[in-house]
């Protein structure tokens, strides 16, 4: 399949999304700070118009009542993952992504280590002991509720149990202790008695196995309320894979004040750009997805941490899997990723959109491409913007607003734009 469609960029700047065609990824990053016109003049308008399935980070919880409605019109499914009311969220449960083998009988222990890793991002690159003892220890009971529990129990709740039995103290060894003894008894092999015995020396020491069981502790400490518990256990749950087969519209309302719930976040991303990956591989013959998939990560440098992101973001575009990365400043995406990793993103990228600032660094990176001085880049005038397209020469074009967008002139937003209390199409259907 050809994905014949098209995105905008700028006013009167669209890009094809056909990759045999432009010889292009559709992979895009958006700069810009806060207020410079990332929403409104990029994701409203790509929303309104798109024909692929997407993942969108809303961040204030207003994009689904503005556009959802509009794109269930169109045919999409329409939903609701809420990271800050995961009450009334639809369903989410990690461990669902965790594959099985049947002709082994065991559980994928990479996508075990993925789920550790995502939960327990190493956060001092100097000294990452703990965080990689953590991530044992995770990995270990993630496994033991996976090879010992049934079906319905599979879930991070159950994790969580099992901590509480490994935090109890006292002379005699505790029922965790006792429960993986017994199950490496009865399978040596097991995926959880292997990493069992791997951190047996730190339980050695009483300090170091409190420090580390202390960094577990935070990692699941936010999921121990109701709303976590809620989420998992929802009847209804996503299933990435079928985002590759009929156009869905995700969207992640994500708090931009409360970072509580950050890793779970992170966990979402990974595992649904991972699954797509292997769908595409395994599903269809040409490797790619019958129905394109799009991620556009709103404030992405704020505390995601997707692992491996480097990596994945340069072998997606022959699946039909795209991202658009929207950052306030490069200096903000490599605070999390470092420097070469960073780069690694963006160069990833076949089209920038820069839409002013007043990051110095960001500037001079910019200014080596634009050909101009860091002090131009910085005066940028309000409104306008440089697009840079791999292969082409740097534009100055003017930023898309949503009047100038056909599709979105019936949002609350466009009427502002343009003067107005309030569009009548809104008020009909207020009505």
């Amino acid at each position: 399949m050809r994905n014949d469609t098209e995105r905008i960029l700028a006013q009167g700047r669209y890009m094809s999304n056909n990759t045999w065609r432009t010889g292009l990824n559709n992979n895009d990053l958006i700069i810009g700070p806060s207020g410079s016109g990332k929403t409104r003049g990029y994701v409203k308008p790509n929303l309104l118009r798109c024909q692929e399935s997407v993942v969108v980070a809303d961040t204030k919880g207003s994009l689904i009542a503005e556009v959802g409605p509009d794109m269930a019109r169109r045919g999409y499914k329409v939903i609701n993952i809420d990271f800050t009311d995961m009450l009334g969220s639809y369903g989410y449960n990690p461990l669902d992504h965790i594959r099985y083998n049947t002709g082994t009988g065991r559980y994928s222990e990479q996508d075990i280590m993925t789920v550790a890793a995502a939960l327990c991002p190493i956060l001092t690159e100097k000294d990452p002991f703990w965080e990689y003892s953590a991530r044992m220890y995770l990995a270990c009971m993630v496994g033991y509720v996976l090879e010992c529990l049934p079906d319905e129990e599979h879930t991070l709740e159950y994790v969580m149990k099992l901590f509480a039995e490994m935090n109890r103290t006292g002379k005699e060894p505790s029922r965790f202790d006792l429960l993986l003894r017994a199950l490496g008894e009865e399978d040596p092999d097991s995926f959880a008695y292997q990493k069992y015995k791997l951190f047996q020396g730190n339980a050695e020491s009483e300090k170091t196995h409190a420090s580390v069981k202390a960094f577990v502790a935070r990692v699941l400490d936010p999921l121990t309320f109701d709303g976590p518990l809620a989420m998992f256990r929802k009847r209804q749950r996503v299933r990435f894979e079928d985002l590759g087969r009929e156009k869905t519209a995700v969207f992640l309302t994500v708090s931009d004040t409360d970072r509580s719930l950050d890793a779970l976040v992170n966990l979402f991303y990974t595992q649904a750009l991972q699954a797509l990956c292997r769908s595409a591989d395994r599903d269809y013959p040409d490797h790619r997805l019958p129905v394109p998939v799009r991620f556009i990560l709103d404030d992405f440098a704020t505390n995601t941490v997707i692992p491996g992101f480097d990596n994945l973001i340069s072998v997606i575009r022959s699946r039909e899997i795209s991202v658009s990365v929207i950052i306030q400043s490069l200096t903000q995406l490599e605070s999390l990723y470092g420097h070469a990793r960073a780069r690694t993103i963006v160069n990833n990228c076949d089209n920038w959109l820069y839409l002013g600032g007043q990051d110095v660094e960001t500037a001079r990176f910019l200014s080596a491409r634009a050909n101009r001085t860091a002090d131009t880049i910085l005066n940028l005038p309000l409104g306008s913007a440089y697009l840079f397209t791999r292969g082409q020469k740097p534009q100055v074009v003017t930023q898309s607003g949503l009047t100038a967008c056909q599709d979105c002139r019936s949002l609350p937003d466009a009427a502002r734009e343009a003067g107005d209390e309030e569009p009548p199409v809104w008020k009909e259907l207020a009505g």
